[in-house]
């Protein structure tokens, strides 16, 4: 980068003489044309857009633009100069590409009730612009930001989540007049008296991808104070250092990560309705997910289910060299596949296999890595904490064959005769159930007092472990006489009803991954 010793017209009070002019004119055009030996005359220049810069005597500020040919910037005042090396100049040139350079603000000529403007002004080829001007306060404002402890500080960090704190006092009365679009500030005003220290905070305004990047502190994100004549602006650059390490943000098909079936061939995945879901999923081919965590940085873990010779559940990570499924994606954006399963069941290979995966920050993953078995699986389970925050998807790949049966419920009045359901339509019970139970699956019959009925819910052994509850339209418990057993038919839930029976009782299933599955509603027979 080329420079020169010259001193700019553009401060009042300077008197210079017309044949200055023309030299510094002259020397300017000798110096274009000396760094353009190496150019193309034809390129056309393409000018950045302006850009404003607030600054106190004694700052430094770095001016960031981009040229497409061969440049030289001008500062119109005496008192802004340019920092290259350790000299300071007026004019700096260069060639094409994106430039830095540090501008410097002296306190010579500065006013005491006014405010000190210089433009950068910016030629190419036979064109010259301003793309920058620089606002230097007046003299006598002074203002300071403080962290917490108390210490002075030149940045001000932005929190995740929480607003980061901060402090301000000045001789004079400010306000928060500018700061980046991505960035909260607390209060969405910040106002000062003469010499009273005032509390702030910043905090990112997140957008599902910004608050994963760190922000350096720079020029281009900074946050102004202002006094409110006009006279004195303070300006701090901002930083940001990215999301909480620890943290991790899973964003799944569908509200829950369980009770997944992938077909033989790995190019299906179902899901059935149950408690806290809208409905059947059915997903083709590739499962997508979204993991948000610091740097998209983030660490998958396969594992698998098997049982030993006790029936003893297990759980283990699958060795990298042996996995039968994989991601792909970039940037949090992934994308599970499975591959095809073909057992050999006569060398002992089970009909199905049980997948699980989960997601872990690389700050979680290195703490743990060491025992991770022994850390997320609990007697044969993903332990719940590590279900609830970090599990993308457990799964059977198994064969799946139509079901054609009626999945409602089967109910033999007395052990003996069935009675058929009917789906409910009462809209109160309907709003009471999908409110506080997560429950769209409600059928309704009507009964006597004193009558039993044996309720089989039709849920697998690995879905319902036998936990009903029975309430009243009120979401009160009511206490009857109750019992859980099996038979031929598999597990049902026996009830009795009371001798007065004169409101409607609702049978609700807890499943085993303690989500409410379906309900009943027994009504009175009037």
């Amino acid at each position: 980068m080329k420079k020169f010793s010259l001193k700019p017209l553009g401060d009042s009070g300077m008197k210079v003489l017309c044949k200055s002019c023309f030299f510094i004119g002259l020397l300017m055009t000798f110096s274009l044309t000396a760094c353009s030996d190496d150019d193309d005359d034809t390129v056309a220049p393409v000018f950045p857009e302006k850009q404003n810069i607030v600054c106190n005597a004694g700052e430094k500020k770095e001016f960031t633009f981009t040229a497409n040919t061969n440049w030289s910037l001008a500062s119109s005042a005496i008192w802004c100069k340019f920092q290259t090396n350790d000299t300071e100049e007026y004019i700096v040139s260069g060639t094409a590409g994106t430039q830095t350079v540090t501008i410097i603000a002296t306190d010579d000529n500065q006013k005491v009730d006014n405010i000190s403007v210089a433009k950068l002004e910016l030629t190419m080829g036979a064109q010259t612009i301003v793309i920058g001007e620089v606002t230097r306060s007046a003299v006598g404002y002074e203002l300071k930001i403080y962290d917490e402890e108390g210490n002075e500080i030149q940045e001000l960090n932005v929190g995740y989540q929480t607003y980061a704190s901060f402090k301000v006092k000045a001789n004079f009365r400010f306000a928060a007049t500018n700061l980046p679009g991505w960035v909260d500030l607390e209060g969405n005003a910040l106002v000062g008296a003469v010499d009273q220290e005032i509390k702030g905070g910043l905090k990112i305004i997140e957008d599902e991808n910004r608050e994963k990047y760190p922000v350096k502190a720079s020029e281009q994100n900074v946050i102004t104070f202002s006094d409110e004549s006009g006279k004195a602006f303070y300006s701090f650059p901002v930083f940001y250092n990215g999301m909480t390490p620890e943290k991790i943000d899973i964003q799944t098909p569908t509200s829950y990560a369980t009770n997944w079936i992938v077909s033989m061939d790995g190019k299906t995945f179902t899901q059935k309705s149950t408690g806290g879901s809208t409905g059947d999923a059915t997903i083709q081919k590739r499962m997508p997910f979204t993991i948000k965590t610091l740097n998209d940085d983030y660490v998958l873990v396969y594992m698998e289910g098997w049982e030993d010779m006790g029936g003893n559940k297990n759980i283990s990570e699958i060795d990298a060299s042996m996995l039968w499924m994989q991601c792909d994606g970039e940037k949090g954006k992934i994308n599970l596949m499975i591959d095809e399963y073909s057992p050999n069941t006569s060398w002992g290979e089970p009909e199905s296999r049980t997948g699980y995966v989960l997601a872990f920050s690389r700050a979680e993953y290195e703490d743990i890595k060491d025992n991770l078995e022994e850390t997320i699986v609990e007697n044969g389970e993903i332990a719940y904490k590590y279900e609830q925050r970090n599990l993308l998807i457990a799964f059977i790949q198994k064969e799946v064959k139509e079901e054609t049966e009626d999945k409602s419920f089967k109910i033999k009045k007395g052990g003996w005769e069935d009675v058929t359901p009917s789906k409910t339509t009462d809209q109160s019970i309907l709003e009471l159930l999908k409110g506080n139970y997560y429950i769209d699956d409600v059928y309704s019959i009507s009964a006597n007092a004193g009558e039993y009925f044996s309720i089989y819910p039709l849920l697998s052994e690995s879905e319902w472990s036998g936990t009903a509850y029975v309430i009243n339209t009120r979401d009160e418990n009511v206490t009857v006489n109750t019992e859980v057993s099996m038979d031929g038919d598999g597990m049902y839930f026996g009830i009795t009803l009371p001798n007065s029976f004169e409101e409607d009782l609702i049978v609700v299933f807890k499943g085993t991954d303690m989500l409410f599955k379906k309900a009943l509603v027994i009504t009175p027979a009037y």
